[in-house]
């Protein structure tokens, strides 16, 4: 997967869809808001509110759709947090 996190805050409106392909170790923040998270192969679905992180378990696609008005980060496995980066 190329994680391009040039803009690594993504504004949702409600019922708009995040799709990742093989992103096994991404880090998914929802900043404000609420997502509803469901990762090819796995029965296990997930909502984060605000604040709250889901680490993509396996690759496969994993859709990432906005409940509600949210902003989402992304972040790559073994990237470097934020505060890192600087």
């Amino acid at each position: 997967m190329q994680l391009d996190l040039a803009t690594p805050l993504l504004a949702l409106e409600p019922g708009q869809v995040i799709t990742l392909d093989d992103a096994a170790g991404t880090r998914i923040r929802a900043r404000y808001g609420a997502v509803w998270i469901t990762e090819e192969g796995n029965v296990k679905d997930h909502v984060l509110g605000p604040d709250e992180v889901h680490v993509v378990g396996r690759n496969g696609r994993t859709v990432v759709q906005a409940l509600e008005p949210a902003w989402v980060s992304l972040r790559a496995a073994g990237a470097p947090s934020f505060r890192e980066a600087a």
